[in-house]
C-alpha cells in the first residue's frame, strides 16, 4: 500500500519497503521483481513459456526470493519461465 512517512513525508510502497525511515528495499530489487511476477501466477493455469501447448501447471510454493515449485515437478524455478495459459490458444 501506497504511504507516506510521518517522520519524513518520503511517499514509498510498504510492500517493497520497511516501514522504518529511510524506507530501505526489503530485498534487492532484481529479486523484489521476481517475487512480484511469481505471486501474480500464483493460482493461475500457467505452461513454460516456450512450451504452450503442454498441459496447465500451478505454482506450487513462492520462496522468500520469488523462485516457484511446481506441482508434479522437482526443484525450484524462476517465474519469467511461465506465462499464464490460455483457455483454447496458445499465447
Amino acid at each position: 500500500m501506497l504511504r507516506t512517512c510521518d517522520t519524513c513525508r518520503a511517499d514509498y510502497d510498504d510492500a517493497e519497503c520497511d516501514t522504518g525511515c529511510p524506507h530501505p528495499l526489503i530485498m534487492g530489487r532484481e529479486d523484489l521483481e521476481q517475487k512480484k511476477l511469481a505471486l501474480s501466477l500464483l493460482g493461475k493455469d500457467i505452461t513454460f513459456a516456450h512450451m504452450p501447448e503442454e498441459p496447465a501447471r500451478h505454482i506450487q510454493s513462492v520462496s522468500w526470493n520469488g523462485m516457484v515449485t511446481i506441482s508434479g515437478m522437482t526443484g525450484e524455478f524462476a517465474p519469467h519461465l511461465f506465462r499464464e495459459k490460455t483457455a483454447g490458444a496458445a499465447r
